[in-house]
């Protein structure tokens, strides 16, 4: 019987068989509007063959026998999912948990550096990544094993770092209330930044959605655009910086997620390492700390078939 994997987000849910190397195989992304909930989406990626076991990453916290996907309006019940199923084995870990675990398994071509020294052997990895939502987690060596984190760093406060940003958060804070990082570090991010920025000096803002933003500003058709991606690159230097303070992440910084390979560029020439090394008095370390764009294919399976196997 089969080894199934799965990465549901707010948009996509991605699944694949676990093959006898322990990696991925046969992978399938399908889109979450067009199913009613997780047991029919994996219905219809298995069909009829017969699950075994399952390890599934869920953008949400995991501990609660309920499921409430925070950027989706899906929900399930671990016990019913397995028994719908007729598991011997159902492990559910949060999306950048499984994310986390995938980083020492890339290989050589599924990352982009930006920067940096060498990554110390062993040591502290961080790893985040904007997409629907703000992922983040975390590798420490334990007993010679990864082991990942799992938390919603991704909801922690945003803290402006210039004058501009101080104005972004006030016409945010209307709006939101609290503003946590996410609220600007994700594609409803993209689009909260550039409406913000529209506002801001009074421009006419006709992009409608993040991967407008994204085409107009890459182009350079639309100014607005434009500065949103290089804010929104300044603003994930500075909270990229800030968990690897945090973490001690001198094995480096991987970023994940759908947004960052598509504004690469961007990360590479702006001010995203500029902000990630601007700590004071730790400028030095962290212009040691390398940064790396995550740039392979659905790594969040390949992270859960190894969270999988090492349960084994």
């Amino acid at each position: 019987m089969a080894r199934l994997v799965g990465d549901i987000g707010g948009t996509n849910a991605r699944f694949a068989w676990v093959g006898p190397s322990g990696r991925p195989q046969g992978s399938e992304t399908l889109a979450v509007r067009n199913y009613p909930g997780i047991a029919e989406a994996i219905g219809s990626f298995a069909g009829d063959n017969p699950i075994a076991e399952a390890c599934i990453a869920v953008a949400c916290p995991t501990h609660d026998d309920i499921i409430h996907f925070t950027n989706s309006p899906w929900q399930f019940s671990k016990r019913e999912l397995k028994a719908r199923f007729g598991l011997d084995r159902l492990l559910i870990v949060n999306d950048f948990t499984a994310l986390a675990l995938s980083v020492p398994r890339l290989g050589d071509g599924e990352t982009e550096p930006i920067g940096g020294g060498e990554a110390v052997t062993g040591a502290p990895i961080a790893v985040i990544g904007p997409g629907t939502g703000l992922g983040v987690s975390g590798l420490v060596q334990r007993e010679g094993h990864w082991a990942a984190l799992s938390g919603e760093g991704g909801h922690v406060g945003f803290a402006p770092a210039d004058d501009r940003e101080i104005e972004i958060l006030k016409v945010l804070a209307e709006r939101f209330g609290r503003v946590s990082v996410e609220r600007l570090l994700s594609g409803s991010g993209l689009k909260n930044l550039y409406d913000a920025l529209c506002q801001i000096d009074g421009a006419a803002g006709t992009a409608e959605d993040a991967a407008t933003i994204s085409r107009l500003g890459l182009a350079g058709e639309d100014p607005t655009a434009a500065a949103a991606i290089e804010r929104f690159c300044l603003i994930l230097g500075s909270v990229a910086g800030d968990l690897a303070l945090t973490l001690g992440a001198r094995g480096g910084v991987y970023i994940g997620g759908g947004m960052a390979p598509r504004i690469l560029d961007v990360l590479r020439s702006g001010g995203f390492r500029r902000r990630f090394e601007d700590k004071g008095r730790f400028y030095g370390l962290m212009a040691s700390i390398p940064a790396f764009v995550i740039t392979a294919e659905n790594p969040a399976l390949l992270g859960a078939a190894e969270h999988l196997v090492q349960r084994s």
